[in-house]
C-alpha cells in the first residue's frame, strides 16, 4: 500500500512539472511584435563623436547641460568636444597635440 502511495505521488509531480513551467511563460510577446528600445542619450552623444572623427572615447560625461567626449582621432590627436543633449549636435569641437 505504502508503494501505491509513492508511485501516485511521483506520477503526480511529474504531471505537475510541466504545467509550473507553462506558467512562467506569461507576458512575451507575440513572435511578430518586435519591440526595439530607442538609444539612450548617451549611445546618441558616443554616435555623434564618432561621425565627427573621435576614433577612441577616453572620457564622455554629461555635466553643464551637455555630452563632453575626450579622446582621440585617427590622426591620434586629442579631440575634445561638447554635445548638444537636445540636438546631439556639435556645440564646440578643439583637435590639439
Amino acid at each position: 500500500m505504502l508503494n501505491r502511495a509513492a508511485i501516485i505521488t511521483l506520477v503526480s509531480a511529474c504531471i505537475a512539472a510541466p504545467l509550473g513551467a507553462m506558467a512562467q511563460t506569461v507576458g512575451v510577446a507575440p513572435p511578430g511584435v518586435v519591440v526595439v528600445p530607442p538609444p539612450a542619450p548617451i549611445d546618441q552623444a558616443r554616435n555623434t563623436a564618432e561621425m565627427n572623427g573621435v576614433v577612441d572615447i577616453r572620457k564622455i560625461a554629461f555635466y553643464d547641460n551637455a555630452w563632453h567626449v575626450e579622446g582621440r582621432d585617427v590622426g591620434g590627436h586629442h579631440v575634445w568636444m561638447t554635445i548638444d543633449p537636445n540636438t546631439f549636435a556639435v556645440a564646440y569641437l578643439e583637435r590639439y597635440d
